[in-house]
């Protein structure tokens, strides 16, 4: 492969990142470009590797954080099953941590609901 092929093979790995992402982030094109400040059209010339034009450096920095993803995850070109992997695992760390907040809400609905009870029995008596 020639420097060109090589360039082109780079772009359209971080395009497919970008667009991994953001729809891990449930974002539509129009969602990051707004946020981002750049037409739809751009970015999806980006996300499919044919833009015709270089991704600047600050572009890509306001991408990651957009994405709230880190720059070198975001550019890896040589990892993407890596990086899906600590996604995936950074989601299930979230997931957990919401299960234990719903299991702790139900426990509190629960203690409330005997407070009320108990109050309700006292007022009685």
């Amino acid at each position: 492969m020639d420097n060109r092929e090589n360039y082109i093979r780079e772009v359209q790995c971080i395009g497919l990142r970008i667009a991994y992402f953001r729809k891990l982030r449930r974002m539509t094109q129009a969602d990051l470009a707004q946020a981002v400040h750049i037409n739809k059209n751009y970015l999806s010339h980006i996300e499919s590797g044919s833009a015709s034009k270089v991704i600047s450096l600050p572009l890509l920095i306001m991408i990651s954080k957009a994405l709230d993803v880190d720059l070198p995850i975001l550019v890896d070109i040589d990892d993407l099953e890596g990086s899906k992997r600590e996604i995936q695992k950074q989601f299930n760390d979230i997931r957990e941590l919401f299960e234990e907040m719903k299991q702790f809400n139900d426990e509190l609905d629960a203690m409330m609901t005997n407070m009320t009870s108990l109050e309700k029995s006292a007022a009685e008596q």
